[in-house]
């Protein structure tokens, strides 16, 4: 039984933001008290608060931790609702201007349709303005307000307006021009005003310059108007950006499992759903007919629904069920391009691997390759930086599946994605999707002749990977020698990566850097995964530090063919042996990266082969023989 739609739409959201220090609570504290939105509480906590210059401290409305009261800064985003004069509601968000709380203001933007950016005329337009109008745009952001705030200090208001207004608009629109689509720029207009004097902000004050808003009331009546209009033009469809008239789409948030059937729980994208509609999932292929639809609201995109289907299909939560005749115009890839705002303080590592969430997908990722990150001061594309917190920028995202994923400009919802530090929980970035890469899922291997398996069975043994790691000088380029060359006499296939050759040849371009080792050990591992292709016995000898690299490496390969051996020598015997000078050398240069000395080695939990490297090679070597063996056709 389908449910009656309500009318309910949402509110159109409006995200204030702005360096720290310039006005924004107070500018919005003063709009919630002129327009009597502010609770009777409220105004009877603000009144009794220690006034500032015989004026009421409006920040203390919307500043509601302890800590932020404190410190007369805003830390957490506050969420409050205003009614327009023609009897609308709008929600604003007021983020926090300190750079270490750039976090709270990208969520609160994500979900904005206007930005107020709040600019101390005093103080003039600082990075973190300009970093936060980036920011907005390139979250979705299609209307900003540009607020010159505490006029009331400035001798010169009308010269203060024409010179910030003309600084701003420069360098804002060569950030714009470098770095956003055309399609995705915001309008941008320009208000003067004092949030602590309530001038422009709700009434008129005739010693203002006058733009094309009188009055930030004004200006907010008029472009949630936009904005409700906007939608209405796309078929009432105001979730994410999207098309109303779009075919049926949905990610599966949930399967509810009933006594004799299923249901699966979303969010609609695109046009409703009826009952008879023929569908396919995403990544199965497999199609059923729809049979019932309930909605928890009305029908608009973004509205929660749930489908039953005509026969029982393997679907699980992350997956998506699309109208079977635009299945294969899906935007389905394994590599494309994004702009992401860094979170951590930790930055954003190439080639670690990252969970990637968006709704209720959620995907192994690396970042491949960074294009170039953004200067917030003159808007040029830096190439080569690392990326650290707060950057803004331009990178090559892989995934270790294909995944079904629009462009941010068809659907924040859809579009957007979060990078979560898969050890710690940890936000990492937040990411904007712009587009597939013809990289992965649109490129297809020949399939020839002759198959691994068919190797496999000529020889008599099936390949492997032995991952063979530990410090320098703890013998593992002696036993892969050792082992390669009994398994030569033996007839069988072998390959030895060893990590110094490797260096001088497909990693010359790298260093030792916590980067640049994740990167050498994930060349190494693509190299190692197409040698196994050929049936051999591929050795790796490689110091590879990191479990987390391991552990990537391991996931490229079916279960059973990656072999960790672990030769365990103490760093003591290590430096002792010495075979190359590394050890006597990092004792004379700290600043040398060796593992083990200057740099950590994480130890293998749970390898394969635990190798004791003071052991006689012969005990060893017969413990890697009974592994490989072990391989052999019986």
């Amino acid at each position: 039984m389908t449910s009656s739609p309500s009318e309910s739409r949402p509110l159109v959201r409006v995200v204030f933001c702005g360096a720290v220090d310039d006005g924004k609570s107070t500018l919005l504290g003063h709009l919630l008290y002129g327009t009597d939105t502010a609770t009777l509480d409220e105004i009877s906590f603000v009144s009794s608060a220690e006034a500032i210059d015989g004026k009421l401290d409006y920040s203390l409305f919307v500043d509601g931790l302890e800590s932020e009261r404190e410190q007369g800064i805003t830390i957490d985003v506050a969420h409050r609702t205003l009614i327009l004069d023609s009897g609308q509601r709008i929600q604003l968000l007021d983020s926090p201007g300190h750079a270490q709380y750039t976090r709270n203001m990208a969520v609160a933007t994500a979900s904005a349709d206007i930005a107020v950016l709040v600019i101390d005329a005093t103080r003039g337009i600082r990075d973190q303005s300009l970093r936060h109008a980036l920011i907005a745009q390139l979250m979705g952001v299609r209307h900003i307000v540009v607020t010159l705030n505490k006029l009331d200090a400035v001798d010169d208001v009308a010269g203060a307006v024409t010179a910030l207004t003309a600084e701003f608009t420069e360098r804002l629109t060569a950030m714009t021009h470098r770095n956003v689509a055309e399609d995705a720029r915001a309008t941008v207009t320009v208000i003067a005003l004092s949030g602590r004097t309530g001038a422009n902000v709700i009434e008129v004050e005739p010693t203002f310059p006058v733009g094309e808003w009188p009055t930030l009331f004004a200006a907010l009546e008029g472009l949630s108007a936009d904005v409700r209009a906007s939608r209405s033009q796309s078929d009432g469809n105001d979730y994410g950006n999207g098309n109303g008239n779009a075919p049926f789409r949905m990610s599966v948030h949930f399967v509810n499992r009933l006594k004799r059937t299923r249901r699966y729980l979303g969010r609609l994208s695109g046009r409703a759903p009826e009952v008879g509609t023929h569908v396919t999932v995403f990544p199965s292929g497999e199609s059923a007919h729809i049979v019932e639809v309930e909605w928890a609201s009305d029908r608009s995109a973004g509205s929660p629904v749930s489908i039953e289907l005509d026969r029982e299909i393997d679907i699980s939560r992350g997956d998506v069920i699309a109208e079977a005749a635009a299945y294969d115009s899906l935007p389905v890839f394994q590599g494309f391009l994004a702009d992401v705002v860094c979170l951590s303080p930790d930055g954003i590592t190439l080639g670690q691997t990252y969970s990637l969430m968006s709704g209720p997908l959620e995907v192994p990722c690396h970042i491949d390759v960074t294009r170039y990150s953004v200067n917030p001061e003159t808007g040029n594309q830096l190439v080569g930086q690392p990326l650290g917190v707060n950057d803004i920028a331009r990178v090559e995202v892989s995934t270790s599946r294909p995944i079904a994923l629009t462009t941010f400009t068809e659907s924040r919802d859809t579009g957007g994605f979060i990078l979560v530090n898969r050890s710690t929980g940890e936000t990492v970035a937040v990411g904007m999707n712009r587009g597939g890469l013809t990289r992965k899922s649109d490129v297809t291997r020949h399939a020839f002749t002759l198959s691994r398996q068919t190797r496999e069975r000529a020889t008599g043994i099936r390949g492997c990977v032995l991952w063979v790691t530990g410090l320098p000088g703890c013998g593992k380029s002696t036993l892969a020698n050792a082992l390669e060359v009994e398994l030569f006499h033996q007839g069988v296939h072998t390959v030895i990566l060893d990590g110094d050759t490797i260096r001088q040849t497909l990693s010359d371009d790298l260093g030792f850097s916590p980067e640049d080792r994740s990167e050498n050990v994930r060349r190494v591992s693509r190299v190692a995964q197409l040698l196994l292709d050929t049936g051999c016995v591929v050795i790796v000898t490689l110091v590879s530090p990191y479990r987390e690299d391991r552990a990537l490496a391991r996931g490229l390969f079916a279960d059973g063919d990656f072999i960790e051996v672990f030769v365990d020598t103490p760093v003591e015997v290590c430096a002792e042996r010495d075979p190359k000078g590394l050890y006597a050398r990092a004792k004379q240069d700290p600043t040398m990266n060796l593992t083990g000395v200057t740099s950590p080695y994480e130890t293998p939990e749970t390898p394969e082969l635990h190798i004791d490297g003071t052991a006689p090679v012969t005990e060893s070597l017969a413990r890697l023989m009974a592994v490989v063996n072990n391989r052999r056709a019986h």
